[in-house]
């Protein structure tokens, strides 16, 4: 992977990995998403710190 991105599904915020010579948001459409910003995070882990500070997208499941 080039780079990885944080996307939005209808199941949540994911992280999506860029392949080289691809962009973005073409990633972000083929997972089925929508790029959240234009960060792009250097390693899966580095993404995964930033994901787990993220609100959720679902506040009113965060009690359940």
């Amino acid at each position: 992977m080039s780079y990885y991105v944080i996307i939005e599904t209808d199941f949540g915020y994911t992280i999506v990995g860029v392949p080289e010579g691809s962009n973005a948001e073409t990633a972000a459409k083929e997972a089925g998403g929508l790029l959240i910003d234009d960060a792009r995070y250097q390693s899966f882990e580095e993404a995964q710190d930033v994901l787990a500070a993220l609100p959720s997208p679902f506040p009113e499941k965060a009690m359940e």
